[in-house]
């Protein structure tokens, strides 16, 4: 076994090096060798249980996948990485593994609508839906008999639904958000802002008022010559006279168009290059709708193209033993490495964040602590592989949040920090504490994203359903880990020169500027800029220092974990 490990090891690195001429041939030759490592496993009655190994060769396949989307195996290594978690996520009792899972499978429904095995893949989504949620997991089994009416799967699919008659469910929930204006009353669509890459947009529109909004898509249309439109209808709206368009200057975008297509309503149609996914949400306060548009995957070689660039495409000369001990290598071998850092002062301009008892305000103590971390990536982070650092704002301007994460995106962020300092009613509040992106009922945890969002606990509410569209996207065990390890390297630098230090630990809140961002994030609450003692070390220049130090050592830290061991001899 632990050969074939070392030869799935070496083929894995080899992935991102290998010359585009051979690709469909090697991207059969891993499928077969991950397949063997895969049913050797099952076969193990130790190392099933072996909660690392199974990720590893989950993630084997759909690094498969990615790399090479035309080979013969590409299909069905996504398909068995979806099965991969669904096992996962009922042996070991995880709840990350399942939503992969899901994610996996719908985007193998998306990537391959006809293939044999799309109502397999449908109705393990309505399997472990239904396990949460019986009226939701109806309404996905109803898909198996609709969308694959001649599939294998009916049978099954039917005698669920009868099952779960009951739990049907009196309507269907719709995309569409419900209005306050008034039929009479039209708001005006005053700007429109947009970032892109070569394989991602974000398009932000931004509306006077909360208003009644439908998303369509329309895939390319080759006889007209006309690309995939993603547009919105805004209802009871006009165009303002001054509106701002920003000019589409490279990427994924191609055009912006807008016009009022009823007496009350306006269209504005996104036409993109190439598509894979989509997402439409809306913010508040101020009221905008948000739309996210991802390309097509990477074609073969790209990954050789962007990792030559980087100076990586050398092979290394020996490879150490490796056993099912430190499987764990192979996450190097996979991509997961730390090449750009995004770091994000919070707030800034008009908006100055919480603000201490002697005036002392949030967005700058935030700009210096992002300044001194940049200087010391910029220093040392080639130690261990970072070679790009970016600001999302380099002194005191206004940045909305989804612009922040559209920073991120537009840089090829691998990492993103958001740097902010905490605040409470109660002046003698105190500690450090790191949040990811997730669901809470944590009144204090919710109270802090309130605060940070600029928004209501009412408006938190309805982000719930924008934070589960990304959720199954985000790297949720990443950004854990990258939490856990600045969490932990903040509150030991600190205590050594400032005790008493309060360790809040790591935390979970929807955070709208974590939103979109699909590379490990986090948001550090630095320390109580409210509590007089806490506000006093923020003024000092070593205390600022001293959490610059403790993120940069958690980066590093996590950086080094997903590096491969096996790239030094």
């Amino acid at each position: 076994m632990s050969a074939r490990i070392l030869r799935l090891c070496i083929a894995l690195l080899l992935v991102l090096c290998a010359q585009p001429l051979f690709a469909q041939e090697k991207g059969e030759e891993f499928f077969e060798e991950s397949l063997k490592l895969y049913k050797s496993l099952t076969a193990d009655p130790v190392k099933i249980n072996d909660e690392e190994i199974w990720d590893t060769i989950a993630k084997a396949f759909y690094s498969i996948y990615l790399t090479y989307p035309n080979s013969s195996k590409a299909s069905n290594s996504l398909f068995l990485s979806g099965k991969m978690y669904e096992e996962m996520g009922n042996r070991f009792n995880s709840q990350d593994a399942l939503k992969k899972s899901i994610e996996r499978s719908r985007e193998f429904i998306r990537r391959f609508p006809n293939s044999n095995l799309t109502d397999d893949a449908q109705i393990r989504i309505a399997r472990i839906i239904e396990e949460s949620d019986k009226s939701e997991g109806y309404l996905e089994y109803k898909k198996v008999i609709k969308d694959y009416p001649k599939g294998d799967m009916v049978f099954a699919a039917t005698k669920r639904i009868n099952e779960l008659s009951a739990y049907k469910p009196l309507k269907q929930n719709t995309d569409i958000k419900r209005t306050q204006n008034k039929p009479t009353e039209l708001v005006n669509i005053r700007e429109i802002r947009h970032w892109s890459t070569e394989n991602y947009t974000r398009v932000v529109i931004h509306v006077d008022k909360e208003s009644l909004f439908t998303p369509f898509f329309l895939k390319a249309d080759p006889i007209l010559g006309k690309p995939p439109r993603l547009y919105v209808d805004i209802k009871g709206s006009r165009v303002s006279r001054d509106l701002k368009v920003e000019p589409i200057e490279k990427g994924l975008l191609e055009d912006i168009k807008f016009a009022r297509n009823t007496t009350d309503q306006v269209r504005v149609v996104l036409y993109i290059k190439s598509f894979d996914d989509y997402r439409v949400f809306s913010l508040l306060d101020p009221f905008r709708i948000v739309m996210d548009i991802y390309g097509e995957k990477p074609k073969e070689g790209d990954v050789f193209v962007k990792q030559k660039s980087l100076g990586e495409s050398k092979t290394p000369s020996t490879f150490p033993q490796l056993d099912y001990k430190n499987i764990s290598n192979l996450r190097g071998a996979l991509g997961l490495k730390v090449r750009t850092i995004v770091i994000d002062p919070g707030h800034g301009g008009h908006d100055p964040g919480a603000t201490g008892p002697t005036g002392l305000k949030e967005k700058d103590v935030n700009l210096a602590i992002a300044k001194a971390l940049k200087r010391k990536i910029e220093d040392n982070g080639g130690e261990f592989g970072v070679s790009h650092v970016v600001l999302t704002r380099s002194n005191d301007r206004f940045i909305p949040l989804e612009e922040r994460t559209g920073i991120a995106k537009r840089e090829r962020a691998d990492l993103f920090v958001s740097i902010h300092c905490n605040a409470a009613k109660n002046n003698q509040a105190h500690g450090i504490e790191t949040y990811i992106l997730s669901f809470t009922n944590d009144p204090e945890a919710l109270a802090v994203a309130a605060r940070e969002n600029s928004t209501t606990r009412k408006s938190l509410s309805d982000l719930e359903d924008i934070v589960k569209k990304y959720l199954l996207s985000s790297k949720i065990d990443e950004s854990t880990r990258l939490a856990t390890h600045v969490q932990s390297s903040v509150v030991n630098r600190i205590a050594k020169k400032f005790n008493p230090v309060k360790n809040k630990g790591v935390k979970k809140a929807p955070f709208i500027v974590l939103i979109g961002a699909d590379v490990p994030s986090i948001l550090v609450e630095s320390s109580f800029i409210t509590n007089p003692h806490e506000e006093k070390r923020l003024k000092s220049e070593d205390y600022i220092n001293e959490i610059a130090d403790g993120i940069f050592s958690g980066i590093k830290k996590y950086s080094n974990e997903v590096e491969t061991a096996f790239l030094t001899e």
